[in-house]
């Protein structure tokens, strides 16, 4: 295979592997490696700007793939009215680091450091630029249940910043510099589960603006077992719900969804529905003939990003975003 092609199809195995939430060494940035071949280990750090964008970056670590000891960084960058701005670079094992002194990962030009004042990220890929300067401390929690096992193997995820102010400084290719703010998220995860293993389908919603902050994340495994399911709002401890259903209308991009969760009581407890669509990516699905070397690994993730409400009986309808992921489609 060229390598062009190879490096594109690690890249596109990453994301798909590792577009899921985190798992703490000795410093909060710090990865944990394996030479498991399915390992995988990711810190995604998000932002929900005030003019209605979405800008993500995650800097990764894996063996999946040819090679081992694979570093990632990608970015996501969707700003209305204007084109995806999506880079990423792979790089071998020496052109990633991990600075216990400082709490910095580097990955060839990309790099997080965490402070007792805040987080910052900066992403610099393909003629443009993405500094996420979170103004909080990172403080890493995983609810109970956060823990995947499957023989030897194991997945768990930590959230390393609920809700925090960023601002945004980004430089798209051919364009002027611009600084946004808005609501930030972080967190880390960390599996030697194959992808494909792992889930049949995640539903996750961050409201990272406006009076509430809330994360809510649910996963169902591949023998409609479900764990993690729980749901945090800003200051409470979270709390763990029993499953969820997932309901669907239209097809691919005319995709709206519904899903509504139960509560340890066996009674509804709160429903999220879509309004709008940010981004529809497979990347599996868009390798074509070439899905087949990956397929068996990482499976044919399909991930749904939209706009939508979370709605509690009693309570003030919550606007955020909503990640829907299927094996699958």
């Amino acid at each position: 295979m060229r390598r062009e092609t190879r490096r594109r199809v690690t890249g596109l195995m990453l994301a798909a592997a590792l577009a899921l939430p985190g798992l703490a060494g000795a410093g909060v940035l710090e990865p944990t490696f394996s030479t498991n071949d399915r390992y995988g280990e990711s810190f995604t750090f998000i932002a929900d700007t005030d003019d209605g964008g979405f800008v993500l970056t995650q800097l990764s670590v894996t063996n999946i793939g040819p090679g081992s000891r694979t570093g990632i960084c990608r970015a996501t960058v969707l700003r209305p009215g204007k084109p995806l701005w999506s880079p990423q670079v792979r790089v071998g094992g020496k052109e990633w680091s991990y600075d216990a002194a400082t709490d910095t990962l580097k990955v060839g030009t990309c790099s997080a450091k965490a402070t007792d004042k805040g987080v910052r990220v900066d992403v610099a890929l393909d003629g443009g630029k993405v500094v996420l300067d979170y103004a909080q401390k990172p403080a890493p929690w995983s609810p109970d249940g956060s823990v995947v096992e499957l023989g030897n193997d194991r997945y768990r995820h930590e959230v390393l910043l609920g809700a925090s102010p960023v601002k945004v400084t980004l430089q798209v290719p051919k364009a002027s510099e611009e600084t946004l703010v808005g609501g930030g998220y972080a967190d880390h995860s960390r599996s030697t589960i194959a992808p494909a293993k792992l889930a049949k389908r995640w539903v996750r919603f961050r409201a990272l603006r406006g009076g509430q902050r809330v994360v809510l994340l649910a996963r169902e495994g591949l023998e409609g077992d479900y764990g993690p399911v729980y749901l945090w709002e800003d200051g409470k401890a979270p709390r763990l719900l029993e499953s969820f259903t997932l309901g669907r209308e239209g097809t691919k991009e005319r995709s709206a969804w519904k899903a509504e969760f139960t509560g340890d009581d066996g009674r509804q407890a709160l429903a999220l529905r879509t309004t709008s669509l940010l981004q529809r990516s497979a990347p599996v699905e868009s390798l074509g003939v070439l899905g087949g070397l990956v397929k068996p690994m990482v499976g044919s993730p399909v991930t749904y990003l939209h706009r939508a409400v979370l709605e509690r009986a009693g309570k003030a309808p919550v606007e955020g975003l909503m990640e829907v992921t299927l094996e699958g489609e």
